[in-house]
């Protein structure tokens, strides 16, 4: 084998190995949806205490990746990934054992620490190692790996906890992290470029005070009603801390986040469809099999069987919407998706306890397949309005506005599930399922909005925007 075939070996490899630690994640994150009725049942907590299994994962992962961009540029790939897939380990273990509540939401956020640390490092490898005529293709070919995890993670994890409990969840991860570790031990090697660079704690103590204070302020809600001081003291300030954090990035001369990249009009309208995709996806994710299992009274495994359709769908139309994006671009493709969208929440709004498994799989199918559409273009758009050397920072940015959207929209709509399903004068059933009509309602909206976004936006061919 000669030099270049082995360079060009080892860097297939590479991608592999980064896209299989991708998928390894949200495989992990995926999986424990279908068994929040039977954690809550174990610890006696209700629908907005059990999504902080959720909310952890991804606001440990938020305040994370803000550090990215200066990671990246002071330590190598391999050392990022290798720390990364460490970190899961251990928060996997630590899962499986944990006695209490409060101690499993711990391990999460120790697995979401490596979470945090690999998804923008994964995308910046790809965008790195393919040209910017072929992003669309690669972000399609990432969205193809990470979306089959959806796809496998609810059936099998509804037919675990069916039979053998939801702890054994974490047991089946353990071994496909220790065998990624060892793949990216041989394996990976560096792409970007370090440079010696200042870290600013002041930035991440803003990062970590303004993106907890909002979702624990928003958390509270349903518990202590909105004009309780555990909700109005964190959330002021947390929205405090992020516009400190937001100003003292612009006044940095090298800043943890490069937050003047929103200069570029492209990169603002890519990021935001991401904001709002990332909502629609994990909340409906989550509040669906909720629907399924306590308003229909079906099992973890039924419902895991309905979203797997959908979810396999996600990952064909995902990768198909990256290539038709490098030919045509994303302004067909985001009004047909999110024109798909808008009408299915708006029969999710009218589905009911007698709604037929059938109509269910149809609907959640075409649910993804409008995700499918407008996820890969909304990446692809963002990223190409940015320089080479941008790339890091840029994902950093894309992937903690993704990751905080998710948590921060799954946080406000479980909170309208509970704040209804709590209610007195109905009972658990009836008022979970107004809160889902209105859950469904809110995401409609956000859909809409996102589709008069795109339809009143001016398109640029992605190669017009490579500088």
């Amino acid at each position: 084998m000669n030099e270049t075939t082995n360079s060009h070996w080892r860097k297939k490899m590479m991608v592999i190995t980064v896209l299989a630690a991708s998928f390894l994640f949200l495989f992990n994150q995926f999986l424990l949806i279908t068994a929040f009725p039977t954690i809550m049942d174990e610890f006696s907590i209700n629908a907005t205490q059990v999504q902080w299994l959720t909310t952890s994962f991804l606001l440990m992962a938020t305040m994370l990746i803000p550090t990215m961009g200066y990671l990246m540029s002071r330590f190598s790939a391999r050392a990022l990934t290798m720390t990364a897939l460490a970190c899961f380990v251990v928060g996997t273990v630590l899962s499986a054992i944990a006695p209490s509540f409060v101690l499993l939401v711990s391990a999460r956020v120790v697995q979401a620490t490596g979470a945090g640390m690999m998804l923008p490092l994964v995308q910046t490898i790809l965008l790195h190692v393919y040209p910017a005529e072929k992003r669309g293709y690669a972000m399609g070919l990432m969205a193809l790996v990470i979306n089959v995890a959806p796809a496998i993670g609810p059936p099998i994890s509804g037919y675990i906890v069916d039979w053998l409990g939801w702890r054994s969840l974490f047991w089946l991860v353990l071994p496909l992290a220790l065998a990624i570790f060892v793949l990216a031990a041989v394996f990976m090697q560096n792409v970007t470029e370090q440079k010696s660079v200042k870290f600013d704690l002041l930035s991440l103590f803003l990062t970590v005070v303004g993106f907890s204070g909002v979702i624990f302020g928003l958390s509270n809600i349903s518990v202590a009603g909105f004009s309780s001081a555990i909700v109005l003291v964190p959330l002021s300030a947390g929205f405090f801390a992020i516009a400190m954090f937001i100003w003292r990035q612009l006044c940095l001369d090298s800043p943890m986040l490069e937050l003047r990249l929103f200069k570029l009009p492209l990169f603002v309208h890519g990021v935001i469809l991401s904001f709002v995709i990332s909502i629609l996806l994990l909340s409906t994710e989550t509040l669906l099999p909720l629907f399924i299992q306590d308003v229909q009274g079906r099992s973890a495994f039924s419902s895991g069987m309905i979203l797997l359709p959908g979810t396999v769908l996600l990952a064909l139309t995902s990768f198909v919407s990256g290539k038709l994006f490098d030919s045509f671009g994303g302004r067909a493709l985001g009004l047909s998706g999110y024109g798909i969208l808008v009408l299915v929440f708006t029969v999710f709004m009218f589905m009911g306890d007698q709604t037929g498994i059938p109509l269910l799989v149809v609907c959640f199918c075409a649910f993804m397949v409008g995700i499918g559409f407008t996820m890969t273009p909304a990446t692809a758009i963002a990223m190409n309005a940015l320089k080479q050397a941008e790339l890091a920072h840029g994902t950093a940015i894309a992937n903690t506005i993704r990751q905080f959207g998710a948590a921060l929209g799954l946080t406000v709509l479980t909170t309208l599930v509970s704040l209804n399903a709590n209610r007195s004068d109905i009972d658990y059933v009836e008022g979970t399922l107004a809160g889902l009509k209105l859950a469904f309602g809110v995401m409609a909206i956000l859909a809409l909005v996102a589709w008069v976004l795109v339809y009143t936006a001016k398109e640029k061919n992605a190669r017009q925007q490579e500088q």
